[in-house]
């Protein structure tokens, strides 16, 4: 990890830390890139408040009514039959009576989806995305990329896959295009669009470049759709990463933080505030600036930034200028104080 640091950002020696300074370094030496999430699908953490009680709390109540022939079943299967709906299914379910808000409530699996993955859960009820609680409790559990294998805080909804916020922009696998556009690049018959998962998009703000959409649009999967077109792999690269073709893949998809089943954590993904504080330093140099953006821009989980933080020269500075995270480095950028570049929204 290490060695792919531009020139000028690798320090001389290993920085050692002791483990009760974990949380003070990471506090200090890192930061949230809030417009990674809020340029996917997002909802506002206003509106999370407002339903958060009605879809994760069951009523302090006896019920008196049952589950009818469900009641037939044992417990641990009556779970299971749970846990293979598709999220949809399942919150209509839970709306039936009292008995099965409260048997859905109970699955700790449940609790944790509307609890972490609060917006993700919204944006498959929306879009009525064709996923089983099993499924979305395995992604939300899921540390890693698919792709790649670094930290991946994102779901690709139309493949339901894990990703990193680069891989979302440029792997194959997690473009998405208009339903249209696909089934005139393909030449799609109307059977084969019938295997494709569908969904129109959500009007917000999409990108990086914060681009609103009103209107909403039908889009598929083009990884999806060169499969079923049993065309050649090579179509795909075709103008894949433009940045005009990969606004889809931001309105296809949505953040999602990792939680660990073993220390009952949740990490959202970090950023080292030493790597921009090296770029507008310009410590590479020009001739490694493209580089220097690839690694200010990349997002870690808290061991894989503890491994980055031994060897980041600007890191270990911010951390020694903190006074050991007593006080504010006095040169900690303005985008790590920010959480990155967006303006706030309500």
């Amino acid at each position: 990890m290490a060695a792919l640091m531009p020139p000028g950002y690798r320090s001389a020696t290993e920085y050692r830390f002791r483990e009760e300074d974990v949380d003070a370094i990471v506090r200090t030496t890192t930061y949230h890139r809030k417009e990674f999430c809020q340029s996917v699908i997002w909802f506002s953490p206003r509106e999370h408040d407002v339903i958060r009680t009605s879809i994760a709390t069951p009523f302090r109540r006896i019920s008196n009514v049952g589950l009818g022939s469900l009641d037939r079943l044992p417990l641990e299967l009556l779970y299971d039959v749970y846990l293979r709906l598709d999220m949809h299914s399942l919150f209509n379910l839970r709306q039936t009576n009292l008995r099965s808000r409260q048997t859905v409530d109970s699955l700790k699996q449940y609790r944790m989806v509307v609890s972490h993955g609060l917006n993700l859960f919204r944006a498959s009820l929306r879009l009525a995305i064709d996923v089983s609680l099993f499924d979305f409790y395995h992604a939300l559990c899921t540390k890693a990329c698919t792709f790649c294998n670094e930290f991946g805080g994102f779901i690709s909804l139309l493949t339901w896959n894990r990703c990193c916020f680069t891989c979302l922009q440029r792997a194959p696998e997690t473009q998405v295009q208009t339903l249209a556009a696909v089934r005139k690049q393909f030449h799609l018959t109307k059977a084969k669009i019938s295997q494709l998962r569908s969904f129109k998009t959500l009007p917000g703000t999409y990108s990086l470049q914060e681009s609103v959409y009103k209107s909403r649009v039908a889009v598929v999967s083009v990884h999806q759709a060169l499969l079923v077109s049993g065309q050649q792999p090579h179509t795909l690269t075709q103008a894949a990463n433009s940045e005009r073709n990969q606004k889809f893949n931001f309105m296809g998809s949505c953040a999602l933080p990792y939680y660990d089943k073993r220390t009952d954590k949740v990490e959202h993904g970090m950023s080292c505030a030493g790597c921009q504080l090296a770029l507008e330093k310009d410590i590479s140099g020009p001739m490694h600036k493209k580089r220097a953006f690839e690694v200010r821009d990349k997002v870690y989980a808290q061991d894989g930034f503890l491994e980055h933080f031994r060897w980041c020269e600007q890191a270990q500075h911010l951390w020694r200028s903190s006074d050991q995270g007593k006080n504010r480095p006095p040169e900690l950028p303005e985008a790590a104080r920010n959480r990155g570049y967006f303006n706030n929204r309500k």
